[in-house]
């Protein structure tokens, strides 16, 4: 076979390419697939901060609902009380319109006529002024309790859509949730045991390093109830003693300590003190995300425990600083 000089050229291309893409095969370039277990981690991660959206989302509407439903039972009360008053004065009232429909009043000009004496007169004048205004009085207040009772009843309407509309947003989150649950433990299903093993397994060093700022005895113990409840269930709105989310573990750690802190990561974060990085002890709360959704204590040597994703549950882990808002002092 005989080639020219441009054929020459155009072999000479073909088999430098083939060089190259047999080269970066072996080599590990472009076609290198990635560690299955690394990107297994980068997916969770996301995963896990998605699940930590909708635990925010789902807490907010829980204390919507909690809040509704307290004024609702006071709705209640309030309305009970006010047609009881109404029922009181409905005697007076029916009595009042039967009066005037039959034309019960009586001039007073008719009266004075009528009367002999000026002073009699007189006494029955201030009688029936009295009359009148006992009767205007009771009038008005009938109407202010009619009043009242509307302005309930609209009330009453409102929170009850309030808390439709609760109930509702969390069964849509419940769902989003259990989705990227599924998610979760489809990555993990494709993993080999080892590399599942690796992705289970506790960071070593529990212990505070020397770098750790001393911690109190009130956030040492409500450290060392979190640390109790390391393998039980991540379940949206948890705070124990059998699940938890990640706010509704501190929530019910730092309670047994004399702490009150809402079930909410974001509104937790503006309790206690701010602390830094660099200062962080034992017990200290850490936030993570922008804006924040997720908490956990930390244990110290770069380490926290935490209600982390339906997938894991309760945990311990390293801190992801890339994630990092702030950290606050409880106790």
């Amino acid at each position: 076979m005989k080639f020219g000089s441009g054929g020459w050229r155009r072999l000479v291309a073909i088999v430098c390419g083939v060089g190259v893409v047999l080269t970066g095969a072996l080599v590990g370039g472009p076609q290198a697939t990635a560690d299955p277990l690394s990107d297994a981690k980068e997916k969770l991660a996301q995963l896990a901060k998605e699940t930590a959206a909708i635990e925010e989302s789902y807490n907010n509407a829980q204390k919507q609902l909690d809040d509704a439903r307290q004024q609702q039972t006071q709705l209640a009360t309030d309305i009970a009380d006010t047609v009881a008053r109404i029922e009181t004065l409905k005697p007076g009232i029916v009595w009042i319109v039967t009066m005037q429909r039959q034309g019960g009043d009586i001039s007073m000009t008719a009266s004075f006529l009528l009367n002999d004496s000026p002073d009699m007169f007189l006494s029955q004048m201030a009688t029936a002024a009295s009359v009148t205004t006992m009767i205007d009085e009771q009038m008005s207040q009938f109407v202010a309790e009619k009043q009242k009772l509307t302005n309930l009843d609209e009330a009453m309407a409102t929170t009850l859509a309030t808390i439709e509309s609760a109930v509702a947003t969390q069964q849509q989150l419940l769902k989003e949730a259990k989705a990227k649950q599924a998610a979760e433990q489809q990555l993990v299903d494709r993993l080999t045991r080892a590399q599942q093993a690796a992705l289970a397994a506790t960071p070593a060093g529990w212990v505070p390093s020397a770098s750790d700022a001393s911690a109190s005895d009130r956030a040492r113990t409500a450290l060392a109830y979190a640390l109790q409840q390391v393998g039980k269930p991540y379940v949206l709105g948890g705070s124990g003693p059998d699940v938890f989310d990640c706010s509704g573990l501190v929530m019910t750690a730092y309670k047994l300590v004399g702490v009150s802190l809402p079930h909410n990561a974001r509104t937790q974060a503006n309790y206690g003190t701010p602390v830094d990085p660099a200062n962080l002890a034992p017990g200290d709360l850490i936030f993570f995300y922008h804006p924040i959704h997720h908490v956990a204590i930390y244990i110290g040597n770069g380490l926290i425990v935490h209600a982390s994703t339906p997938a894991t549950g309760v945990k311990i882990s390293g801190i992801t600083w890339a994630n990092y808002n702030t950290a606050r002092r409880m106790a």
